[in-house]
């Protein structure tokens, strides 16, 4: 019997309030925004949305709060087809928010946020291994529920289910979840944080743990370990009208899980999901700019 999901993906979900300036801010001043937007965000969740808009049968699992901003994490997630039966409506938690100022002139983002305290939050692994957690083909995590990914890498690991870490930034522990990882796709914040070019970064962290390895690096493209010749391979990225790059590594990562879980093939995996990313920069909003891609889970 197939699994009941093709991925699930744990971390963090966040509401965006997105505001479209023609400038960088400064501080102590009052703008006016030529648009001010509302989108579901955060690594785990919009990942998510991309792996469903793109075929997958995507679940996530995230904690939210219950307020005034419940029924529109929930509904966003439905608009794509996102199993929401894993997502954690806290009682005593404020869902997490993100504050984005865009800049038109470049794409550039300032971003306010806070977690709200997601990443400390109780859960019974148990309960969600009874509910069909881990019936899936991929577990992708983004390091912000840190102790529940681990565990779950390790559940996942030993059932033979593909571990995907999306390293964002150095977080506490995230040897080892990179240690439990298929696939590391680190951002090139994260090799600025560890003091490493991107080149060295990824032959040292395809070295040390033997997963199938990039980097992401904004309008520059993508650098990746290829297997085939043991070399650092770097493919630059189309340019386009970006408008917003937020969300661009979310969206990067759920469309690579869709072409990888079907083709098995990394490079064409990495600029399927350049592609798809590039996209999402035509709109303001992390979400917003997904778009269904031809592509579908076999």
């Amino acid at each position: 019997m197939a699994p009941r999901f093709d991925c699930v993906c744990v971390g963090l979900s966040t509401v965006d309030v997105l505001a479209l300036l023609d400038r960088r801010l400064r501080e102590d001043e009052k703008l006016a925004a030529e648009r001010i937007v509302v989108d579901g965000g955060g690594p785990a969740g919009t990942a998510a949305c991309a792996a469903a808009a793109c075929g997958l049968k995507a679940a996530v699992l995230s904690f939210v709060g219950r307020d005034l901003w419940t029924d529109f994490v929930l509904d966003g997630f439905r608009r794509f087809g996102v199993d929401t039966r894993f997502l954690q409506a806290a009682s005593g938690m404020s869902t997490p928010v993100s504050l984005i100022a865009v800049n038109r002139r470049n794409a550039s983002r300032t971003i306010i946020w806070n977690s709200q305290g997601a990443q400390r939050r109780r859960f019974s692994l148990p309960a969600l291994l009874r509910r069909g957690l881990l019936d899936a083909r991929c577990l992708h995590c983004d390091g912000h529920l840190m102790e529940l990914s681990l565990r779950l890498a390790r559940l996942a690991r030993a059932q033979g289910i593909l571990t995907s870490y999306d390293c964002g930034s150095v977080k506490p522990r995230w040897q080892e979840l990179a240690a439990l990882s298929d696939v590391f796709i680190a951002s090139h914040k994260f090799t600025r944080q560890l003091g490493l070019s991107v080149p060295r970064a990824v032959r040292r962290l395809r070295r040390r743990f033997g997963s199938l390895t990039a980097v992401t690096e904004g309008e520059k493209g993508f650098s990746f370990f290829d297997e085939a010749s043991g070399q650092v391979r770097s493919v630059p990225q189309r340019r386009c009208p970006a408008l917003d790059t937020t969300g661009c590594g979310d969206v990067f990562h759920g469309a690579f899980l869709a072409h990888y879980l079907r083709e098995r093939d990394f490079q064409a995996a990495l600029v399927f999901a350049q592609a798809a990313a590039g996209r999402k920069t035509l709109r303001l909003g992390g979400r917003a700019g997904i778009k269904p891609a031809r592509i579908s889970a076999p």
